[in-house]
């Protein structure tokens, strides 16, 4: 049996930050182990590498101020200039932060817990065991706290929708072709009056009064390109492109071609986080059993989305290239955590104030919609976040990650990526304060001080 201080499961951006800042804390008088299921040379950071989601979203606070001082470094070491991260690049910043912070990267394993009442005591594996004072499950579907017996819920099942989740997106590639390319497709279409006033009234006729105003606010609303990214406010583009494929432009619909998030990653190439496949629970499962590779239909509406760009002059040359992982943005909740943090509890500003680790401010995002859910979201609201909804009860163990302590409708703000990598790594730091005063985890302090405000 592998004696091992922390042992984080999983690399998604969370689990990456946890590691990095284990090791810095213990500096060297313990071992930190990153051990995930992929091969050695697949990339490193999950959904921002291998699910391409390069375009970064951000603290919705005044100034958008990063949520944490290791955020805001992660991005300086990729490379970032202001949203888009290019995958290689964040890949190879993550591999040098966790060297440097002397982790070990051990791929192409896969751990199970094995539990003696309130204690993970060993994770076995093809080859052997580990030992470890402390247990971070970073793993996108909490894999490991799912099999340790914590309770979760899957779906929305919080709100008595346990068969829907939240779409899912292969976040796809373009190039040859640039944001003012890009800016100046959509402008093609804002600037023909007959489509827009044929999109317009296809749009009225697919959908509920109230649905399609929600899709035609901002129609006319051009794209705005900002440095090294561009928001899309109308839905301009996806009308044109439903109509093209003759079927229905509607939220909850099993393929929508929402407003994108579009970063450029390199001059003439971009990635487009906006194509949405509404998929029950359990065929989201499948997806994450077969390594979240993109679907024979996902390839094919793909197929046909580098056709219909191929007909305007600026994209005659365009490839679609499918992501290598396809970004699923939820399917499970562990609930069994010390502290959930629920929408009543957000909407009332969070943890208490000595509890809090940060402050975070983003709208309750159901992209494309939750089918069945007949109620408007929440309003956007800011919020204090602490590790309460990390902490388990288990004295060991922790949970990182979409699937951490934010039950039903929370998990719609809950997974945004940012807020999650500082949780992380302030779990890290935790873990290793741990080891050096040997306390259980889930009973040191939980404070932390709050930055001034700016």
């Amino acid at each position: 049996m592998t004696p091992v201080a922390v042992l984080v499961y999983g690399d998604e951006p969370a689990g990456v930050a946890a590691a990095i800042q284990a090791g810095r804390e213990l500096q060297g008088q313990g071992a930190v182990l990153l051990v995930r299921p992929q091969p050695e040379w697949a990339w490193v950071g999950g959904v921002w590498t291998r699910g391409g989601l390069a375009y970064l979203d951000r603290n919705q606070m005044r100034g958008h101020p990063p949520a944490c001082g290791f955020y805001q470094e992660l991005l300086a070491a990729s490379q970032v200039e202001r949203i888009a991260a290019n995958p290689g690049a964040m890949d190879w910043a993550m591999r040098t932060l966790l060297r440097e912070a002397g982790v070990e990267l051990l791929h192409q394993t896969q751990l199970t817990p094995q539990v003696q009442g309130s204690r993970v005591v060993r994770l076995t594996h093809a080859r052997g065991q580990f030992q470890a004072a402390v247990v971070i499950d970073a793993s996108p579907e909490a894999e490991l706290a799912q099999q340790a017996g914590l309770r979760y819920e899957k779906g929305f099942a919080g709100v008595g929708l346990p068969q829907v989740t939240l779409a899912v997106s292969p976040v796809f590639e373009l190039a040859p072709l640039s944001l003012k390319q890009l800016a100046a497709i959509e402008a093609r279409i804002l600037r023909n009056p007959l489509l827009m006033q044929e999109l317009r009234q296809r749009i009225r006729r697919e959908n509920t009064p109230a649905a399609a105003d929600a899709l035609l606010c901002h129609f006319h609303v051009p794209m705005r390109v900002q440095g090294d990214y561009a928001d899309i406010y109308s839905m301009a583009l996806g009308a044109a492109y439903h109509r093209f494929r003759g079927i229905p432009l509607r939220r909850g619909a099993p393929v929508f071609l929402d407003r994108g998030n579009v970063a450029a990653i390199a001059p003439d190439r971009l990635s487009f986080n906006g194509l949405l496949f509404q998929l029950p629970t359990r065929d989201v499962e499948q997806l994450i059993r077969h390594q979240r590779q993109p679907t024979p239909q996902m390839l094919q509406e793909l197929r046909h989305l580098q056709t219909w760009l191929r007909r305007f002059p600026e994209a005659q040359r365009v490839e679609v290239f499918p992501p290598l992982e396809v970004y699923v943005r939820h399917l499970i909740t562990i609930t069994e955590v010390l502290a959930p943090l629920d929408v009543a509890q957000i909407l009332a500003g969070g943890v208490p104030p000595g509890e809090a680790i940060g402050e975070f401010r983003y709208a309750f995002d159901a992209r494309g919609g939750i089918p069945g859910w007949p109620y408007p979201l929440p309003p956007t609201v800011t919020f204090r976040y602490g590790v309460g909804s990390s902490l388990t009860r288990l004295e060991n163990f922790a949970v990182i990650g979409g699937a951490a302590g934010f039950p039903g409708l929370a998990a719609t703000v809950g997974r945004i990526e940012e807020r999650k990598v500082c949780t992380g790594a302030y779990l890290g730091k935790l873990a290793a304060q741990a080891v050096q005063t040997g306390a259980p985890l889930n009973r040191l302090a939980r404070t932390f001080p709050l930055p001034e405000p700016p």
